[in-house]
């Protein structure tokens, strides 16, 4: 079956690649272009010899991301939600699922397996991850890289509140600024992965109190 390759990893791989966290709709869009993108994303995760964590789902954009990576010969983490998992709606060639109770839990496991966060188009869900990442960073929980690929313009309103949200000194420059925003997938994917973050006692500057 599909599992037969977990042990045949290319050697190009250090010791230990980053996991990065791939948040994305359970839905396809109206717009092919989010698809053709979304499967972008995860042939270049690949090409740098990293793997893809994700929400488990083999529908929307998650089932490509999905699909893709393993047809590129690509590793990838499932981090799957019981209700989903039971209705089996969870893509069956992925090589490692974890399954969560609640949507706390699961965000948790996203947290401690990911070394970055990449959020494509998505819906209310792919907002929750997005924020989850943003405050922990904020908070000093975690203090890893966190990057919006912006296709189509999609992510420029909720940008927008953010840029507002700082003019009204609700959200500090740091926090904003901490957001790697780009529309092309090799652009964002780079910028992420090579991130310096700033050190792990600088969080407090991040809340701007």
């Amino acid at each position: 079956g599909d599992h037969r390759d977990l042990h045949s990893f290319p050697t190009r791989r250090s010791s230990r690649s980053k996991n990065i966290s791939v948040f994305c709709g359970a839905h396809l869009g109206n717009n092919p272009i989010y698809a053709s993108e979304a499967k972008k994303v995860a042939e270049v995760i690949v090409e740098k010899g990293m793997n893809v964590v994700f929400g488990g789902g083999d529908v929307g954009l998650m089932g490509v991301v999905s699909h893709t990576a393993i047809d590129n010969g690509g590793e990838v983490l499932g981090i799957s939600l019981q209700s989903l998992y039971e209705l089996e709606l969870t893509n069956p060639r992925i090589q490692e699922v974890v399954v969560a109770k609640t949507l706390l839990e699961r965000k948790d496991i996203f947290m401690q397996r990911s070394d970055a966060f990449i959020v494509l188009p998505g819906g209310v869900g792919s907002l929750d991850e997005l924020a989850e990442v943003m405050c922990s960073n904020q908070l000093g929980i975690i203090n890893k890289p966190i990057g919006i690929l912006n296709t189509n313009g999609y992510y420029d309103h909720l940008l927008a509140w953010m840029k507002k949200a700082v003019e009204e000194g609700f959200v500090s420059d740091a926090n904003f600024n901490e957001l790697i925003v780009s529309d092309s997938c090799a652009d964002l994917i780079e910028r992420v992965a090579s991130e310096k973050r700033p050190a792990d006692d600088d969080w407090t500057n991040r809340l701007g109190l």
